[in-house]
């Protein structure tokens, strides 16, 4: 028997989404939805519960954690979308005894927003493309959809709530306690990403801190995911600008460009028109940019 853990912030049309996609393939499961300081509707068949005060995603899974009722957990973010196989391939797959936890690859996002888009085509990328195994050891923990049993929880202590850098920290902290993470890339879920232009300041405030915290050695570089070459790409990307300068420097870049994310590129090419190609290139560029102006700031205050 398992327990899916869903925080809770807000409800709205795509939590609705979210909960009714795992209640009509839960069976004899438990689906257990952590309201957040927020009001929920009458729902059948699903367990509610209020934090005592506001949590935030990871003191609401670790709320839920703490009064489930099985021995398995599958925390699920309320913005994400299960396929209709999940709950069976959870049932046939995980144990309660199992040594390691296991997160999802991310599929294509469910949104018209093209800055949301493109987060999804970089999530469905970096989660699912760049592992070459259906299943993959990582560094990186994907916490928007994961399975994690009640001894090895106990074992990680929970959930750790710094906000900006939640996962990195807590996967950290699973490594420290020499449990692997796996990437389940057989499975794809998809996701709600709603940022739009907020796509930048929130990955300017990541670039901040994982700067910081990686010039303290407080992190580590996952060589696939957060490939060290990115860090080379960020640098570079300032050079776009100089189009406006001087053709040929821009030619320069445009060509070391290609050669470093040529992968990446062809993804994009393949997975959408030529308009939609040239337009997430350009988000690229301008989400490389503020990978930088964050990192530079994480470096000033370090």
């Amino acid at each position: 028997m398992i327990s899916f853990i869903v925080p809770i912030h807000k409800w709205n049309a795509v939590t609705e989404k979210c909960v009714q996609q795992i209640k009509k393939q839960l069976g004899k499961n438990e689906l257990l939805l952590v309201a957040d300081q927020c009001e929920l509707p009458p729902l059948d068949e699903v367990r509610v519960v209020q934090t005592k005060k506001r949590s935030y995603a990871a003191g609401s899974r670790n709320f839920g954690a703490n009064i489930a009722k099985h021995d398995i957990f599958v925390f699920i973010d309320s913005d994400v979308l299960v396929p209709n196989n999940f709950v069976a391939h959870c049932e046939t797959k995980y144990t309660a005894n199992q040594k390691q936890i296991y997160c999802f690859a991310m599929g294509p996002e469910v949104t018209n927003k093209k800055t949301a888009q493109f987060k999804g085509m970089l999530e469905w990328y970096s989660t699912h493309y760049v592992y070459q195994k259906p299943t993959d050891i990582v560094q990186q923990l994907q916490g928007y959809c994961c399975v994690i049993t009640k001894s090895l929880y106990a074992r990680t202590g929970g959930w750790i709530e710094s906000r900006t850098m939640e996962l990195e920290q807590y996967a950290k902290h699973i490594q420290q306690c020499g449990i692997e993470i796996v990437l389940e890339n057989t499975v794809l879920v998809k996701h709600y990403n709603h940022k739009g232009w907020k796509l930048f300041t929130t990955v300017f405030d990541r670039s901040a801190v994982w700067t910081k915290y990686k010039l303290k050695g407080m992190v580590d570089w996952d060589g696939k995911h957060k490939d060290p070459y990115n860090a080379i790409g960020s640098v570079l990307s300032f050079m776009f600008w100089s189009w406006l300068v001087s053709p040929i420097i821009f030619v320069v870049w445009l060509f070391a460009h290609v050669i470093i994310y040529w992968k990446w590129l062809k993804f994009l090419h393949l997975k959408n028109n030529f308009f939609d190609f040239v337009l997430f290139a350009l988000i690229h560029v301008l989400y490389l940019n503020t990978i930088l102006l964050g990192a530079v700031k994480g470096a000033i205050t370090r």
